[in-house]
């Protein structure tokens, strides 16, 4: 759960974002709502008048959590001040009307296709109380005009170039909750890119439901080519990082332009899901996705130091303890910086759901117990290798568990998912992208000295 922002004053509102960072900047999106309504953003919901709460609707998991979130926001009803409870984004798009007689203590509920109404609808609300259920066909596609509020003080932020997906994997809700893939134009997101930088940010992260679809929609098969080009000439953002890329749509053309650039960062996020082609056919994934280590060789052939994340899925329909351990063989063989597994859940409305020879969660379970350890120790040698180097750290901000330590990111850690840098010595400004030495390594994070920044005063924003 995520608090978008926190203010003072009154009226005041609440914010809880659930679920992943293309969610995230939807949340900015209706917080900016919120304030153009008059009200102060507060992460105390006591205090708040209006509460919303923007869900994922994503796997059962997701739901549950949603569910819980809801229903201790609308707990405020009673012992705190809120008179307009909101329930957003994919757990709405999902179920619908369903959710009516479910959730009678909810005032409004704006699926993915209406978050942006959320201003409209408050104020429909407020006069006459009756519509509740705002939601149609997800085809809605904001662009730069539409106001973010973003945490300012932040170094980093996430920039959504398209929203929806039309890749169709069976077990895959998404095309259902958002709709198909639609593009923004290279200049708008270019637009939105300088603004972000004219803000203090230091570096962008692009995300999509696919990034590397980017453009299709339009014909343009270039058009992440086009768009990373842009951003390097025409901004300046000092580190650019592309999330979500399908790993049949990760071209030569995409790997050189990223080869000879200095701002996007040797970094690629690829859900690869599976190595075994017979699972990942039947999980509808197509071309070279089915051949894992052949996208991986043509990747380090062109970036031999970029850093590699992936997403995993085990327990999936069909998947013998032959074909999981063909999948450790791979963890162990590629050895990915990063690396996270989810257990396949059987989502009413996939595809996947109606499969013969459904795996025993139990022994999906063991399964990505089994793979998060083996990464555990990859990660762990990957950082070590580090210590004693001298690489670049974003400095952003405290620690999160004391005040006493400083910390931020390499260029091989992406925000939220990654792990840190613990900054032991040295002061720095947030923002500051500044060499640090290496010093020490644990399973996920690493420690390190600043370098010559001692005159530097910290500034806490």
């Amino acid at each position: 759960m995520q608090s978008v922002v926190a203010g003072s004053g009154v009226p005041e509102a609440s914010l809880m974002s659930l679920g992943c960072a293309k969610n995230l900047v939807d949340s900015e999106m209706m917080v900016s709502q919120l304030r153009s309504l008059g009200f102060e953003m507060s992460p105390i919901l006591d205090r708040a008048v209006i509460i919303v709460v923007n869900t994922c609707g994503f796997l059962e998991s997701a739901v549950e959590e949603s569910i819980q979130a809801v229903l201790e926001a609308a707990s405020y009803k009673e012992k705190g001040m809120c008179g307009c409870l909101v329930v957003a984004g994919c757990m709405v798009q999902r179920y619908g009307k369903k959710l009516l007689p479910l959730m009678p203590e909810v005032d409004l509920f704006l699926g993915t296709s209406h978050f942006h109404y959320l201003e409209d609808a408050i104020l429909a609300w407020q006069k006459d109380g009756e519509k509740r259920l705002w939601i149609g066909p997800p085809r809605h596609l904001f662009d730069s005009n539409a106001q973010r509020g973003r945490e300012m003080d932040s170094p980093s932020a996430y920039l959504k170039i398209a929203e929806g997906c039309s890749n169709r994997c069976s077990f895959c809700l998404i095309p259902r909750l958002r709709g198909p893939c639609r593009s923004r134009t290279v200049e708008d997101v270019v637009k939105e890119a300088v603004q972000l930088a004219a803000e203090g940010v230091r570096e962008i992260n692009l995300i999509a439901q696919d990034t590397t679809s980017f453009g299709l929609d339009r014909g343009d098969g270039n058009g992440l080519i086009s768009l990373l080009e842009a951003l390097e000439t025409g901004t300046a953002i000092e580190w650019i990082r592309l999330l979500y890329c399908y790993p049949d749509r990760i071209t030569d053309g995409l790997l050189r332009s990223m080869a000879e650039s200095r701002r996007i960062t040797p970094y690629l996020d690829i859900p690869f899901q599976h190595c075994v082609p017979k699972v990942l056919e039947a999980m509808g994934r197509r071309g070279s996705s089915c051949h894992a280590e052949n996208v991986l060789e043509n990747i380090r052939s062109h970036l031999p130091h970029a850093a590699l994340r992936t997403t995993l899925m085990v327990g999936f329909p069909g998947e013998t303890e032959s074909d999981f351990k063909e999948l450790v063989h791979f963890v162990e063989r590629e050895e990915f910086e990063h690396l996270g597994v989810f257990t396949f859940s059987s989502e009413v409305g996939s595809r996947a759901a109606g499969f013969p020879e459904q795996v025993d969660r139990e022994v999906a379970e063991e399964r990505r117990e089994i793979i998060m350890e083996i990464q555990r120790g990859i990660s762990r040698k990957k950082l070590m290798a580090k210590v004693g180097r001298i690489l670049p750290v974003l400095v952003e901000g405290y620690h999160p568990e004391t005040e006493m330590l400083l910390c931020g990111r390499l260029p091989s850690q992406a925000p939220e998912v990654d792990g840190l840098v613990i900054i032991t010595e040295g002061e720095a400004e947030i923002g500051e992208i500044l060499p640090a030495r290496i010093t020490d390594a644990h399973d996920y994070d690493v420690e390190a000295k600043l370098i010559g920044a001692a005159e530097r005063g910290f500034i806490s924003g």
